[in-house]
């Protein structure tokens, strides 16, 4: 073999690679030049070179053999039996995703994972039994918000227990082992964490008057079927409070019809709806949508997200987990029925601070509105 052919084997290798900051000194001087330059570099790995009597093929080989024993002692690889095969299920692998991405200070359980990735709650956790060394799988809980019997850490992992570890991360447990249902991520949470549900397919769709007018008395009827009476005046005078403010009402096409509180925002060349919250009278929730504020504005700033939550929490019966400040949680619609003014009072600061925000935004775009 040729010099040149033996150059252009080695040259990117391994072995004849180093980190200097002398590259153009070094240029392509010989090996005994070279020596000089690095002879002065503070990097250990230069010293090493410079210390040699010669630079060929021997001593690059030995040099990459002995970097590559170094990069496996520093960075061992995966405990064997970890890595999955090219033919596992796609859902464990979206199972592993949805794990991954769970913030700190949540929980989930075994139902909301399976309803995510397709199958039954039992294969789930006979799945994460199996693989108790996947990140984040000591917060996947049983449907009631305890730590299942079989829960365990892998061998020499771990200390403690899940309950333990969860608490220290934020997640409340009460007096029975039960984890706080407002830090619990639903099947619908995973899916958003994950990417697989965009802003704009929950916004509210247009609706003529006729069918606006519908759903609006189907709405009503269902908050008064499955509400108190108490509940329900107060979630309508909420409402009534919000259409004074500016806002109009958006109402959903599914069997249980929701309602979303929405107000316009923006400038004079880009106007979108905004909404802060979405009523459903059957279920009994009621949504505070950040995962969509996050992707308009004046909420696309986190700090006025953090002040709505903030607010809300304020009001005795909500509780919405600082960890879902990107999602959409949820507290009982029953908090109307004592708390309605309250609530209007934060309504009252949200469509103010859209106001401004779209004024401030009106001005930028055409200064003669003055």
């Amino acid at each position: 073999m040729g010099a040149d052919e033996l150059h252009a084997l080695l040259v990117h290798t391994l072995g004849n690679l180093t980190l200097s900051g002398d590259n153009p000194k070094l240029s392509n001087h010989p090996f005994r030049r070279k020596q000089e330059i690095l002879d002065s570099s503070a990097l250990r790995m230069n010293q090493e070179i410079a210390g040699r009597e010669r630079w060929g093929r021997a001593e690059i080989l030995d040099r990459a053999a002995g970097l590559a024993d170094r990069a496996v002692r520093l960075w061992p690889g995966p405990v064997p039996g970890t890595l999955p095969g090219d033919d596992e299920w796609s859902g464990w692998k979206e199972l592993r995703a949805a794990l991954l991405a769970m913030p700190a200070g949540t929980w989930t359980t075994y139902g909301d994972v399976a309803a995510l990735i397709g199958t039954h709650a039992v294969p789930v956790g006979q799945h994460l039994a199996s693989k108790a060394g996947l990140h984040g799988a000591y917060r996947v809980l049983t449907a009631d918000g305890r730590v299942s019997a079989g829960s365990r850490w892998p061998d020499g992992q771990e200390s403690g227990d899940a309950r333990t570890r969860l608490e220290a991360e934020g997640v409340p447990f009460d007096d029975t082992g039960r984890a706080r249902r407002s830090h619990r991520l639903t099947s619908a949470d995973l899916a958003a964490l994950l990417g697989k549900e965009t802003a704009e397919e929950a916004v509210p769709s247009p609706q003529t008057e006729d069918e606006q007018l519908s759903a609006a008395d189907r709405f009503e009827a269902q908050l008064r079927d499955n509400q108190t009476k108490e509940t329900a005046e107060g979630v309508l005078g909420a409402l009534r409070f919000w259409e004074q403010q500016g806002g109009h009402l958006a109402y959903g096409r599914a069997s249980e019809t929701s309602c979303s509180l929405m107000v316009r925002f923006g400038g004079t060349t880009d106007t979108r709806d905004l909404w802060p919250l979405g009523i459903y009278p059957v279920s009994g929730t009621v949504e505070v949508v950040f995962q969509y504020l996050k992707r308009r504005p004046p909420f696309d700033d986190e700090p006025l997200r953090r002040e709505l939550m903030t607010r809300m929490n304020g009001i005795e019966g909500i509780d919405l987990a600082e960890a879902k400040l990107d999602l959409r949680p949820s507290f009982p619609v029953e908090v109307f029925a004592v708390h309605s003014e309250e609530i209007c009072a934060v309504l009252e600061w949200f469509a103010h601070t859209a106001a401004l925000s779209k004024a401030r935004r009106t001005l930028d775009e055409d200064p003669g509105t003055l």
